[in-house]
This record gives C-alpha cells, sequence and structure tokens, in this order.
C-alpha cells in the first residue's frame, strides 16, 4: 500500500501493466520478509528437538515465501536492473 500511494502521490497509477505487477510483488516481497522477521523472533523451543521441528515448520516455509516472492519479482524485473546476482550468474558465472 506505501508503493502504491507513494506513486499516486505523485501522479503514477500502479493499477495494471507492468507497473502494477511489480508493485504487486514488492508487497509480497515485503510481506513474507515481515512473516520471516516474525517467524525468527519467535522461540524455537527449549530442546534441540523443539527448536529443530520450529525451524522445519515454521522458518523454512518463510524462508520459502522471501525466496518466492523474490523469484517472481526477479522474473519482471531487466537483469541490469536487478541489484543482486541470479541464482544462474551464481552458479554458472560467479
Amino acid at each position: 500500500a506505501g508503493i502504491a500511494s507513494n506513486l499516486k502521490n505523485v501522479g503514477v497509477s500502479s493499477e495494471g501493466g507492468p507497473l502494477g505487477e511489480v508493485t504487486d510483488r514488492i508487497g509480497d516481497l515485503n510481506a513474507a520478509i515481515a512473516g520471516l522477521e516474525a517467524a525468527l523472533s519467535g522461540h524455537g523451543g527449549h530442546s534441540t528437538l523443539e527448536e529443530a521441528r520450529y525451524a522445519c515448520d515454521t522458518l523454512i516455509p518463510a524462508m520459502g515465501a522471501v525466496r518466492g516472492a523474490a523469484d517472481a519479482l526477479e522474473h519482471l524485473v531487466a537483469d541490469d536492473l536487478w541489484p543482486l546476482p541470479t541464482y544462474q550468474e551464481m552458479l554458472f558465472i560467479l
């Protein structure tokens, strides 16, 4: 909502089209990051087994949500504008 509001303030519509898609994916990424931060601040348990279960049941899915949102955004943004190396670049070029 913050991005859309800022765009409206400068007279740009973020509804529909490529800009709307990127704006939506950024919102998804921000929500996934907030979910991961909340999961990281949670308590895993008192025993090693409880902590492992917490990581398996809570942290890994939250990390997957961040990756999924970032992957979706990566496909929409031109390579020269993407600030991070892509998975392909990390695996085959670096």
